[in-house]
């Protein structure tokens, strides 16, 4: 028996809004690939929430205060992560994040920053983990994609 014409070429409604949210700008080098033991939604929940997130930790003698601002990668600027660009089921197999991590040392003096870096973090859907890769943008001091993996597993716990 033939279908009719009509639903040969429908799709259904979680076919049209399934999508990958791909930044063209993407380093092509990665610092750092490691895997989340958390299914895809769940981490990009996860990471969502950590934007305004702040802590400190003690560095040496120091004790230095520490912000995220997580966003979505356009061209020219970054987008707020909000509920109504991230909503559940939307974005699915991958997406890529920008993450600025402000870091300041909380001195007697005053508050002096230390670092203010700029990182790009790719979630790639496996199932039952999420791969995550990390690409600094630019090189010099500050720092690196194991101190954001130490980070986004640390703010896990």
């Amino acid at each position: 028996m033939a279908l009719p014409i009509s639903n040969l070429f429908s799709f259904g409604v979680a076919n049209c809004l399934a999508m990958r949210r791909i930044y063209y700008r993407f380093p092509q080098r990665v610092d750092l690939s490691f895997a989340m033991g958390m299914p895809f939604n769940e981490t990009l929940k996860y990471i969502a929430s950590l934007d305004n997130e702040e802590s400190t930790k003690t560095t040496g003698k120091e004790l230095v205060k520490i912000k995220l601002r997580i966003g979505l990668p356009l061209t020219g600027n970054v987008r707020d992560i909000t509920p109504d660009v991230l909503p559940p089921g939307v974005i699915t197999e991958a997406v890529d994040l920008q993450v600025s991590v402000l870091a300041i040392a909380l001195r007697g003096g005053g508050r002096v920053p230390i670092a203010n870096d700029i990182f790009y973090l790719r979630l790639t859907d496996q199932v039952s983990r999420t791969d995550i890769d990390i690409a600094k943008e630019g090189h010099g001091e500050g720092l690196d994609a194991l101190d954001l993996k130490n980070i986004l597993l640390g703010a896990k716990k």
